[in-house]
């Protein structure tokens, strides 16, 4: 029970992984589309599929070639919820926080600064 639930959040400890959930807890997406969303080739991104599966977190069917990743079940999507992992989609190439991008983020803190100089 303990390496299962070591297995579970180490498969948690990596950006490239958390990025991929972010996009399946929207819908699931074949294999072969994960390296144009996360930037990384096709071997890294079955590296770290197979990590996820490994871990208990996602699930996958065949469909013809391709290879159809989703979320496992309810009770673990409800979970990676919770911890805030839909929020880390990268956008901008940088990560959003709190569902906002980042660049959003800055031109507000900029346009603040503005005021107070002014």
């Amino acid at each position: 029970m303990l390496d299962r639930k070591v297995k579970f959040f180490k498969a948690l400890g990596d950006e490239t992984r958390l990025t991929i959930l972010s996009y399946l807890l929207e819908h699931s997406y074949c294999a072969c589309d994960f390296s144009s969303l996360t930037k990384k080739d096709q071997t890294t991104v079955s590296k770290h599929l197979k990590i996820l599966v490994e871990a208990g977190i996602l699930k996958y069917e065949r469909q013809g070639r391709n290879i159809i990743y989703s979320v496992k079940n309810g009770e673990i999507e409800d979970l990676l919820l919770s911890l805030g992992i839909r929020d880390v989609k990268p956008c901008c190439d940088r990560q959003q926080v709190s569902g906002v991008c980042c660049a959003e983020i800055e031109n507000k803190l900029q346009d603040k600064k503005g005021e107070s100089e002014q």
